[in-house]
């Protein structure tokens, strides 16, 4: 679904469903004025890097989501590039699964566990928190005339969050990754919440099991595929659907 919006930004851009996630929204027919890409490591982001210099309208910002220091010092960046229009869309796609670590009971950590947590659920909601004045700006500017609102959070979610699917079907490993992920859709769920007042939009998304380097050879979706079906929830998001956890290719999911 095309839309039209002027800023947006995606962090965990370096790679996989980030990285074409800013590559389709440079593609859009009428792309952003302003697409940012953030990940912990710029200077090795080779093929953002590579994007960057065909793409003047793409910007390239350093953001460690575990760190608060990186989140402040992005936001300030971000700022200075969005000025008083603000930010349409924050994509929140940073995330972090230990595969060496199968995260069953006799191998799961303490540590295992809070760096998952750490990364999949609070480093998103503090995004979300700094960046949300931006948000607001982007709401009383209402610059977009093709979404259903003025500002959007798209919260990157996972199947393996669901615990009526977890409980039908799921396998005895990921401990450390699933409860992170349990954990985020209930903050996406509280956050759209929040944020129905002021007309902004939290969609969570499941991209599928896609290639990547989380997906693993065995994925079986392609990156292509999992953000075109995104925009289509991107694009198609109401009031009524904030908060609901959504598979890619539109289809509900239980909590």
């Amino acid at each position: 679904m095309a839309f039209s919006v002027r800023a947006v930004l995606v962090n965990g851009a370096s790679r996989g469903l980030g990285l074409e996630l800013v590559s389709q929204f440079l593609a859009l027919p009428t792309p952003p004025e302003l697409v940012i890409g953030t990940c912990r490591s710029p200077d090795t982001a080779t093929r953002l890097q590579d994007m960057a210099r065909t793409n003047p309208s793409l910007k390239i910002i350093k953001l460690d989501i575990e760190n608060d220091d990186d989140i402040e010092n992005a936001f300030k960046e971000t700022e200075a590039l969005v000025g008083k229009k603000g930010l349409n869309i924050l994509v929140n796609n940073a995330g972090h699964y230990d595969q060496s670590d199968p995260g069953d009971l006799k191998h799961v950590s303490r540590e295992g566990m809070l760096k998952h947590y750490n990364i999949n659920t609070a480093g998103h909601v503090m995004v979300v928190k700094k960046f949300l004045p931006l948000l607001e700006l982007a709401v009383a500017e209402r610059g977009s005339k093709t979404l259903n609102c003025q500002a959007q959070v798209v919260m990157i979610s996972s199947v393996m969050g669901s615990l009526t699917m977890t409980y039908r079907e799921g396998r005895r490993i990921c401990l450390h990754y699933k409860c992170s992920k349990t954990a985020a859709i209930m903050a996406g769920i509280m956050v759209s919440r929040e944020l129905r007042d002021v007309g902004i939009h939290v969609l969570l998304v499941h991209p599928g099991f896609i290639q990547t380097d989380m997906g693993g050879p065995e994925a079986n979706i392609s990156t292509q595929e999992s953000v075109a079906g995104c925009f289509k929830l991107i694009g198609s998001s109401t009031e009524a659907t904030s908060g609901v956890l959504f598979q890619f290719t539109g289809d509900e999911l239980p909590y």
